[in-house]
């Protein structure tokens, strides 16, 4: 297709066939045609069907499959044997007319069957840019130097990643370290095993929460530093920040993933699903559609992704109708949580009752450690689990559900007047926590120590290195201090408000210049307060003690959570970490420290 009204070109790669090849050549087979997929797809001005779509058709002559594919051009290709290794047929046609745009042979020896994909892909850019007239060279494809036998292990840990069971992710994990141990310098090796921890935590092991959340986030920092264009784990960093409550360092890396590779389905439904938390819904719906678009023979596969959209978008109808054609309803812990929200608002209360009983059930199963549980607990470790920049429209059913609202709002009114009050008190071996009428003890731990100096100081700014108590020494000097930093903070939420009234009046071209000095004004702070060892210009030991004060702070709220998850979620939703900390709550708070 000729690329008409700027609607970018699709391909679809369909598995290359085996021709009396040995059957220990078929991992590096499979994993051939996966490459190709992830390369095509890094082009700009290309749409790449999902492997998913694609990896069930054995032959060119299964054509209502194809068919169903909707693409404007399909590679085909086999591997043959050859005296000295294979030879890789590779053909390109245009599905409009079935006509062989290209043909080419290639061989290679065991040793050089990798080299083939970059030819591969070069040969056919060059082609396709001479069938569609549109440049297709702007694109970040950057093709690693790594020996056959590490890059098979990381083969065979993939085939178990996409499994997605927990025995599957620690079987996956052996394999990447095994590859790690043929060549230690090898960015996917780490990404995968930054997979298989992401996997625990998006399953919500509760009981290996930080320790997934924290696998996911240190490996992936580590395939950063030997390949910075790694958009899968770009991705998985921007959701651990997410978590962490670094709105801004995590937007940034999504967006930079999204650069990186703009047509990888499964990435763009990570992209989609933090958007939500975010609160660009829009722009969550359409990477939605996208990657429905590129895995069109499995689109069911991300329909939660879809409930979830449309719910806080306030589409109910829509939202139960995608969440009740999922056949896995127990994907998350608190998808059902979702529909009887959305039945809630469609004031359909058997509806919300059968699927709020089905929650509580995962609720006992996963989280509670087999304990019946109150709405009143499953309710508030809702309220943790979800890492919501903005307001959501799960808010007034949790007040129905809590027995707050006795009827169906569709919205909340903040008692802004209010003063909350709380102590937060060290007194030996524990601390006397109290909030919101519901007094605790708790343990000591750093963490505590941590907080509570951020609640003597609200809406202050704290280096990492005065709440550790200590002073580090660095090489080199200071990038930014605290002045610059509230300025820089300052600017980033004005930069975003003049982008959404320029959207808002339509004016575009004006929107897209905001756009381009937001991505350089966070790119620059995210460098200058630290991604990782790699990039901070302050020394390695303020890296080590941003670090230490964000784990040992995240893991005191969630002790906290154990014992008053009302008191964990307002700290987890008040407290900003990184270099410079503090405690920012949305409504006034007195505190006894």
């Amino acid at each position: 297709m000729e690329l008409v009204g700027n609607k970018e070109t699709t391909i679809a790669v369909l598995p290359f066939q085996i021709n009396g090849v040995e059957n220990a050549m078929s991992p590096i087979i499979r994993g051939f045609t996966e490459d190709l997929i992830i390369n095509f797809s890094k082009f700009n001005g290309l749409s790449v069907i999902s492997q998913y779509s694609t990896m069930g058709i054995s032959d060119i002559s299964d054509t209502d499959s194809i068919e169903k594919l909707g693409a404007d051009y399909l590679i085909t290709g086999s591997f043959r044997p050859i005296e000295k290794g294979y030879r890789i047929g590779v053909q390109l046609i245009r599905t409009k007319d079935n006509r062989v745009v290209f043909a080419g042979n290639h061989d290679e020896s065991l040793e050089t069957v990798l080299n083939a994909q970059d030819i591969i892909t070069q040969q056919m850019v060059s082609v396709l840019q001479q069938q569609i007239e549109h440049d297709l060279l702007s694109y970040s494809y950057k093709k690693e130097s790594v020996g056959l036998a590490a890059y098979e292990n990381w083969l065979l840990g993939i085939k178990e990643l996409k499994k997605g069971t927990v025995e599957s992710d620690l079987i996956a994990r052996n394999y990447f370290e095994a590859a790690l141990k043929i060549d230690p310098l090898f960015a996917r090796a780490y990404t995968g095993i930054s997979l298989s921890y992401f996997n625990e935590w998006s399953c919500q092991l509760w009981d290996r929460w930080e320790v997934s959340q924290k696998g996911a986030h240190d490996y992936a920092l580590k395939a950063i530093e030997l390949d910075e264009n790694d958009y899968v784990s770009l991705a998985v960093l921007g959701r651990t920040f997410l978590y962490l409550g670094d709105y801004d360092k995590s937007e940034h890396l999504l967006r930079k993933s999204l650069r990186m590779n703009p047509n990888d389905a499964d990435n763009l439904i990570l992209i989609s699903n933090c958007m939500v938390w975010l609160g660009y819904l829009e722009e969550a719906e359409e990477l939605y559609i996208k990657a429905r678009n590129l895995n069109p023979l499995y689109p069911e596969a991300y329909l939660p992704i879809g409930m979830l959209i449309y719910f806080e978008k306030g589409d109910y109808k829509r939202a139960t109708a995608l969440g009740e054609k999922v056949a896995n309803i127990s994907i998350w812990t608190d998808f059902t949580a979702f529909l009887a929200a959305a039945y809630y608002h469609l004031s359909l209360y058997e509806q919300m009752n059968l699927y709020w009983k089905k929650y509580l059930e995962l609720f006992k199963k996963n989280i509670n450690e087999g304990k019946e549980a109150t709405n009143k607990e499953a309710v508030e470790w809702q309220k943790v689990v979800n890492p919501y920049k903005v307001k959501s429209n799960l808010e007034p059913f949790w007040e129905f559900k809590l027995g707050d609202s006795p009827m169906k709002t569709t919205s909340s009114v903040p008692r802004a007047s209010a003063v909350s009050k709380g102590r937060f008190i060290h007194n030996g071996d524990l601390w006397q926590l109290s909030y919101l009428d519901l007094s605790v003890a708790i343990k000591d731990c750093k963490g505590l120590h941590d907080i509570s100096k951020l609640l003597e100081q609200p809406e202050s700014q704290l280096h990492c290195t005065e709440l550790m108590g200590v002073v580090l020494e660095t090489v080199g000097t200071s990038i930014i201090d605290d002045q610059a930093l509230k300025e820089y903070k300052e600017k980033i939420r004005s930069l975003k408000a003049d982008i959404s009234d320029a959207e808002e009046m339509g004016l575009y071209q004006k929107a897209d210049q905001f756009k381009e000095e937001y991505e350089a004004l966070v790119e620059h702070l995210s460098k200058v307060t630290g991604l990782s060892n790699k990039i901070r210009k302050t020394g390695s030991s303020n890296e080590k003690a941003r670090a230490a004060v964000t784990w040992r702070i995240r893991n005191a709220i969630k002790k906290i959570e154990k014992v008053h998850p009302q008191l964990a979620k307002h700290l987890a939703n008040s407290i900003k970490t990184g270099t410079y900390c503090s405690y920012e709550p949305e409504t006034p708070h007195e505190w006894t420290v």
